[in-house]
């Protein structure tokens, strides 16, 4: 049954948008809105994806685009695809075993994944499933708790960490308040109501998730596991207002593997990046969630990419479809994160969704490739002009 209804579900996808508008009803909605929702007055969450539209094609006509090319080489690393899946905290609320799937899709599509820190299912499980997985961390101040944490990484043969820079302290987000989502799990009416509204999710996620782990637990954010989702001390679990570049370098000088920093949105700040070693950085706001009024990454790109022509730049924040992801090639990027859609896919269809999500972009890629008149990125610029 569960087969069919996803099946039925991805027979209605055409585009990324769909799998958020099937998400809605799928998901109660606290769970929806801690998706979907971005800090303050969300601003900067509709800034991201505007600044697409502030960028148009010139197009090229009557050129052979028989064979396009849409892999990308990053870290000695070759992928089928430009882009890949940003890591999204507490997935598995999302759907049970929500980061195995998504793991396990993109190693079987040949995409760049990114596990969370702040999710319930051990990395090492993960890794098992995708050996290709990179790890998310939000490290405190503690260089113990940071030596033990790259410690345990080295030994499922992680080979690369993007640390999370732009979480010092918890944002707030009101939409999903409103809704009743809140970390430790409590009972409060809106989040009841919703979750009675979708037995589905209440006892294939939630409930699922209660009994198979009993005391399920933000596995990944210290070497010995983490605090439950019940427990008060997940409010400590993110960022620390202490980490600084002191940390930084402490990474650096410790970690034999490819080090990224993500969270970064002035060109000054990835000068001291690069200065100290780091391999690469994500340019991201968040995904809007952190703090309203911010810049868009694409400006960012622009900036940093002419002051930085030769360093690895990876962005994120806004992209929904493959259009959008050559954009970001056109201005230098070298690898494009998208987190909502691969995880609202998820909540839609489980694997067979990401599966999809991921098939979309890539087809869309080549499509819009082709009728730019280009078959490379590094061509893309020359068909690329501001509004």
């Amino acid at each position: 049954m569960a087969g069919f209804i996803a099946r039925h579900h991805l027979n209605r996808v055409f585009c990324l948008e769909d799998f958020e508008k099937l998400s809605k009803s799928c998901l109660p909605r606290a769970v929806y809105e801690y998706i979907r929702n971005g800090a303050g007055a969300e601003f900067s969450l509709h800034y991201n994806e505007a600044a697409f539209h502030a960028l148009l094609w010139q197009p090229y006509r009557l050129r052979q685009v028989d064979k396009v090319e849409t892999g990308v080489t990053i870290f000695g690393e070759t992928y089928s695809v430009p882009f890949g899946l940003a890591p999204t905290g507490g997935a598995a609320m999302v759907r049970y075993d929500a980061d195995r799937l998504e793991a396990r899709a993109a190693h079987r599509l040949d995409t760049p994944y990114i596990l969370s820190a702040n999710s319930l299912t051990p990395l090492e499980d993960v890794f098992a499933v995708n050996p290709r997985s990179w790890f998310a961390p939000y490290f405190p101040d503690d260089y113990d708790v940071i030596d033990g944490m790259m410690a345990r990484l080295e030994k499922v043969n992680c080979r690369v960490i993007v640390v999370t820079v732009d979480v010092p302290v918890a944002a707030k987000r009101i939409a999903e308040q409103r809704a009743g989502y809140a970390m430790p799990i409590r009972p409060n009416l809106p989040a009841a109501r919703g979750a009675l509204a979708h037995p589905g999710w209440l006892f294939g996620t939630l409930l699922r998730n209660i009994v198979a782990e009993r005391k399920p637990r933000i596995e990944n954010i210290r070497a010995q596991g983490g605090p439950g989702i019940f427990s008060k001390e997940i409010k400590a679990v993110g960022g620390s207002p202490k980490f600084d570049w002191a940390h930084v370098r402490h990474i650096r000088d410790r970690w034999k593997h490819k080090l990224v920093l993500k969270g970064l949105l002035r060109a000054d700040d990835v000068e001291k990046a690069a200065a100290l070693g780091v391999d690469a950085v994500v340019l991201s706001n968040h995904g809007a969630r952190q703090i309203d009024t911010t810049i868009s990454p694409m400006e960012a790109l622009m900036e940093t990419r002419a002051r930085l022509p030769d360093y690895t730049l990876i962005i994120d924040g806004g992209f929904r479809s493959g259009n959008d992801v050559l954009k970001a090639m056109a201005l230098g990027a070298d690898l494009v994160l998208m987190g909502r859609p691969f995880l609202q896919a998820c909540a839609v269809a489980g694997e067979s969704g990401v599966a999809k999500a991921i098939t979309l972009v890539k087809e869309d890629i080549a499509r819009c490739m082709a009728i730019l008149g280009v078959t490379q990125f590094d061509q893309l610029k020359e068909v690329l002009i501001e509004n």
